[in-house]
C-alpha cells in the first residue's frame, strides 16, 4: 500500500484507536542525542572513554525512539550491537550508504513496526546524494521513518537531522525544506522531529520552525509544552567545557497530535569525562485525542531567494578583470553595487558581464517573485601595480599540512579553495606570530598592503589579532609604518573570507609584514584553551 493510502487509513482509524487507549498506552519516550563523532584527538573525552557511559545511560533511560547525530559507521555498529532491543534506519551523508556521518533513528522493534523510511539531503537538490547548498560546507542529511504501534495501531512519523554549523542562511533554508517535506511525506499525521539544529531559539531558523504557517501543520518545541518540568537548565551544548555559557541547539519538535508529559536535559559527566560535547534531551509524549490548534497569527511560508554566485576572472589584476553574477536554483533578478554599498532593488540591475578596472567591492543580491530577497554575496577585487617586491622568507614556516614550496600561491591572484584547505592554495600557521620578509631591491615608495585570509572558527581558524608593517633600508634596523588591530571572531556558526587593507606612506627597501596570531580559543569555543590557526591565500604589497 502506498504511503498516501496508508496515511488515509491511519487518519480514519486513529481517533477510534486512541479513544480506547489509556494514557499509558499512548506514551512514547523520544530522545535526541548528538554523541560526538569518534575523534581520537578529543583526549580524555574520546569516544573510547565515553561509550560505556553512553551505553549505560541508554540502558537506564530506555527511550522508545532515539534520533542520533554525528554517528560514524564504527559507532553505528557498536550502538547496533549494544541496543539489541532496537532496530534502526540510517545512511552515511556522503554516499547514502556507509561514508560520512549518519543521523540514524533507533526504535524499539518489539513496540513498533516500520512501515516506510528514506532519506533526503538538505540542499536545493534534496534527492541528490551528498548534495549541499546555501553556504553549508558539508552535506547534511535527514532520516525519516513511518512507524506503527504494534499493540494499538496508531501511525506516526519521525524525522531526524543535523543542520549546518557554519551557515545561518543554510539552517533557515533547511528548515523550510523540512517543513515542506513533512507536509509532502506525512501530510496531516503525527510528527516528531529530532536533531542538532546548531541554532538557539533566538535564531531565525527557530522561529521559522515553530511559526503558524497557513499551509502547514504547526510544530512546537517540546521543551516548552511539558505538564511537569524535570530540570531548570536547558543547556545542550557543552564543548567538553564546564564553564560553557548556556547554549541550547538540540531540539525535539512535535506537531499538534502530542502532549508533552515531561522534557529533560541529561547533563551527565563522570570523573571529568562528558557523556558527549552535547547533552542528550528527551521528551515523554502522549498522543492527543484531538489535534491541538495552531497558535499565533497565520503566516505565508516564503522561501528566501538563493544567494547569487559571483564569478571572477582574477581576484587580483593589473589592468582589468571580468565579473559575472548568476542566480542559483531559480529565476531571479540580480542587483549589485561595486562601491561597497548594500544593494537593493534600486541598485544597478545585472544584465551582462561587468568590467572592473579599479580595486572594488562587488555586492549582489537576488530577488525572485513570491520569495524573500537573498542574502548578500560579496567579492573584493584588488588592482595591482607592478613592483619589484619579492618574498625572501617566512618566519616561522607554514605548517607542513598547509604549505606549498616557495609560497607561490600567495601571489597567484586567486582566492584559496574553500573546499580543500590542503591543495596548496592556502598557507596555515598554528599558534604562531609570523614575519613575512620582502626585498624590493631598492628604496621604493610603499602605498598599500592587502592580505586575504580565512575565518572558519569551527575548524579553529580565526583572523589575526594584529598586522604590522615595518620598513628598513639595511635589512637590520626596522621602523613601524602601519598597524592594524583586529578583533578576531570565535563564533563557530560563521565562515568568512577576509580581506585586510593597510594604507602605507613610506619608503624602504626591506619590508617586514608581521602577522600576530588570534590567540588561544576562548571558553565559549568548543576548543577552549587550544591555539588558533591563521590561514592566508594572497598578499599584495605595493
Amino acid at each position: 500500500m502506498k504511503i498516501r493510502g496508508l496515511l488515509l487509513l491511519c487518519t480514519l482509524t486513529l481517533g477510534g484507536v486512541l479513544y480506547y487507549c489509556s494514557n499509558g498506552d499512548r506514551n512514547i519516550k523520544v530522545m535526541s542525542f548528538n554523541i560526538r563523532y569518534d575523534n581520537p584527538q578529543d583526549g580524555v573525552n574520546a569516544w573510547s572513554n565515553r561509550k560505556a557511559m553512553v551505553f549505560s545511560f541508554l540502558d537506564e533511560q530506555k527511550p522508545d525512539i532515539i534520533g542520533f547525530q554525528e554517528v560514524l559507521k564504527s559507532q553505528l555498529e557498536q550502538l547496533n550491537d549494544h541496543l539489541g532491543d532496537y532496530a534502526y534506519v540510517g545512511a552515511g551523508r556522503d554516499d547514502g550508504k556507509e561514508s560520512g556521518e549518519f543521523v540514524p533513528v533507533f526504535y524499539r522493534h518489539d513496540k513498533f513496526e516500520l512501515l516506510a523510511s528514506s532519506h533526503f539531503w538538505l540542499s536545493e537538490t534534496p534527492e541528490v546524494i551528498g548534495s549541499k547548498s546555501w553556504g553549508a560546507v558539508l552535506p547534511r542529511i535527514v532520516t525519516w521513518l513511518q512507524l506503527k504501534d504494534k499493540e494499538n495501531g496508531y501511525i506516526f512519523y519521525v524525522f531526524n537531522t543535523h543542520f549546518s554549523h557554519v551557515s545561518a542562511f543554510a539552517r533557515n533554508e533547511s528548515t523550510i525544506l523540512i517543513l515542506n517535506k513533512i507536509k509532502t511525506i506525512a501530510g496531516e499525521a503525527p510528527v516528531v522531529l529530532t536533531g542538532d539544529f546548531n541554532a538557539q531559539p533566538s535564531e531565525r531558523m527557530y522561529s521559522t520552525m515553530v511559526d503558524n504557517w497557513k499551509t502547514h501543520l504547526q510544530l512546537w518545541d517540546s521543551r516548552h509544552l511539558p505538564l511537569e518540568q524535570s530540570n531548570l537548565s536547558f543547556q545542550t551544548f557543552n564543548g567538553f567545557n564546564k564553564e560553557m555559557p548556556e547554549v541550547v541547539i538540540d531540539h525535539i519538535f512535535v506537531n499538534g497530535f502530542f502532549d508533552v508529559h515531561r522534557f529533560s536535559t541529561h547533563q551527565i559527566t563522570k570523573d571529568d569525562v562528558f557523556i558527549s560535547d552535547h547533552y542528550p534531551v528527551m521528551s515523554e509524549l502522549t498522543f492527543r485525542l484531538n489535534r491541538r490548534r495552531g497558535s499565533g497569527a497565520l503566516k505565508k511560508l516564503m522561501q528566501s531567494t538563493n544567494i547569487p554566485l559571483i564569478q571572477y576572472e582574477q581576484l587580483c589584476f593589473y589592468d582589468s578583470t571580468f565579473v559575472e553574477i548568476t542566480p542559483q536554483g531559480q529565476r531571479a533578478d540580480i542587483y549589485y553595487t561595486i562601491n561597497g554599498e548594500q544593494p537593493d532593488s534600486n541598485a544597478i540591475k545585472y544584465r551582462k558581464t561587468i568590467t572592473i578596472k579599479e580595486s572594488s567591492t562587488v555586492l549582489a543580491k537576488a530577488y525572485s517573485k513570491g520569495m524573500y530577497p537573498s542574502s548578500t554575496a560579496s567579492l573584493q577585487l584588488i588592482k595591482k601595480t607592478k613592483t619589484n617586491a619579492r618574498l625572501k622568507e617566512v618566519i616561522p614556516e607554514a605548517d607542513e599540512q598547509y604549505y606549498s614550496p616557495g609560497y607561490k600561491a600567495l601571489f597567484d591572484n586567486k582566492q584559496g579553495n574553500s573546499n580543500d584547505l590542503k591543495d596548496g592554495s592556502w598557507y596555515g600557521f598554528y599558534g604562531t606570530d609570523n614575519d613575512f620578509l620582502f626585498d624590493l631591491k631598492k628604496s621604493t615608495q610603499l602605498n598599500e598592503l592587502f592580505i586575504s585570509a580565512l575565518s572558519r572558527p569551527s575548524q579553529w581558524i580565526v583572523s589575526p589579532s594584529k598586522i604590522e608593517v615595518l620598513t628598513s633600508l639595511d635589512g637590520i634596523n626596522y621602523k613601524s609604518i602601519a598597524i592594524k588591530h583586529i578583533q578576531a571572531s570565535f563564533d563557530e556558526s560563521t565562515n568568512k573570507n577576509l580581506l585586510f587593507y593597510l594604507p602605507l606612506n613610506a619608503r624602504g627597501r626591506f619590508v617586514k609584514v608581521s602577522v600576530y596570531n588570534g590567540g588561544l580559543l576562548p571558553p565559549s569555543h568548543s576548543g577552549n584553551g587550544n591555539p588558533s590557526w591563521f590561514f592566508i591565500d594572497e598578499m599584495v604589497l605595493q
